[in-house]
C-alpha cells in the first residue's frame, strides 16, 4: 500500500511545479498549508527553503527531476526506501515498445522510434530513480536487432543488468491492456520475463 504524499510549501511555483507532477505521474497526494494541522505524512513534498523544518520525511522539488514519469519513480523509491528493482521492458522493431516499473508498479509506457531515443528514457530512468537494482530485458524476436539495442543501452548505461528474454506470446492479444499500443504491451510482459544475461561489449566511444 502506497504510503500518504503531502505538498507543504507556501511558494506557489513549486506547488504547482509539484502538483502538476504529482497529477501526471498518477500519484495521489493530500495539499496542506504550511503550519496547520493534517493527517501524518509519510512523504513530504516541499522546497529546500522549507524543508528543514518539516522533518526526516521532506523531499524537496529541486533534489526531484522535471520528467513526471522519472519523478514518479523517485517518490515511490523514496516511500520504500529504494527497496524494489527498476524493470525496463523492450520490444524491438521498427518502432521500439518501452514499459519502465519501479517494482511492479509503472512508470511508462512509451514508443520509441530509435535506438538513441531508447537509450535516453533508459539513462534517464537508472540516473534518476534509486533502486535495488536495475534490469533491462530485451526480447529476442530480432535477435540481430536486440544485440543492437543491448549493445547501445550498455554503451550508455554501463552500469545496467541487460537479458535477452524470449518473446514468444508477449505480443498475444488475450490480455488486454486498455489504450496501450501493441508493442508498448509486448514490452511490459517482456519486462516481467526472466531472461539469459547479455555478455555483448559495449563499443568504444571516440
Amino acid at each position: 500500500m502506497m504510503g500518504r504524499i503531502c505538498v507543504v510549501t507556501s511558494q506557489s511555483k513549486a506547488y504547482y511545479s509539484l502538483v502538476s507532477r504529482l497529477r501526471k505521474a498518477g500519484l495521489p497526494f493530500v495539499s496542506v498549508v504550511p503550519e496547520t494541522r493534517h493527517p501524518p505524512c509519510d512523504l513530504v513534498l516541499t522546497t529546500r527553503a522549507e524543508a528543514g523544518s518539516l522533518g526526516p520525511s521532506a523531499l524537496p522539488v529541486e533534489l526531484l527531476d522535471d520528467d513526471p514519469f522519472v519523478f514518479k519513480g523517485q517518490v515511490l523509491s523514496r516511500l520504500d526506501g529504494g527497496r524494489e528493482a527498476l524493470l525496463i521492458g523492450v520490444d524491438p522493431g521498427r518502432r521500439i515498445g518501452m514499459a519502465a516499473y519501479y517494482g511492479s508498479t509503472s512508470l511508462e509506457l512509451r514508443t520509441c522510434d530509435s535506438a538513441e531515443g531508447l537509450c535516453a528514457r533508459v539513462t534517464a530512468f537508472v540516473r534518476g530513480v534509486p533502486s535495488r537494482r536495475s534490469l533491462v530485458r530485451i526480447g529476442n524476436g530480432n535477435s540481430a536487432l536486440a544485440a543492437g539495442l543491448a549493445l547501445s543501452v550498455a554503451d550508455r548505461v554501463p552500469s545496467v543488468t541487460i537479458e535477452v528474454v524470449d518473446e514468444a506470446g508477449t505480443s498475444a492479444r488475450g490480455v488486454k491492456m486498455r489504450g496501450v499500443q501493441g508493442d508498448q504491451r509486448a514490452a511490459a510482459r517482456i519486462a516481467f520475463r526472466k531472461g539469459v544475461v547479455f555478455s555483448g561489449t559495449p563499443r568504444n566511444r571516440t
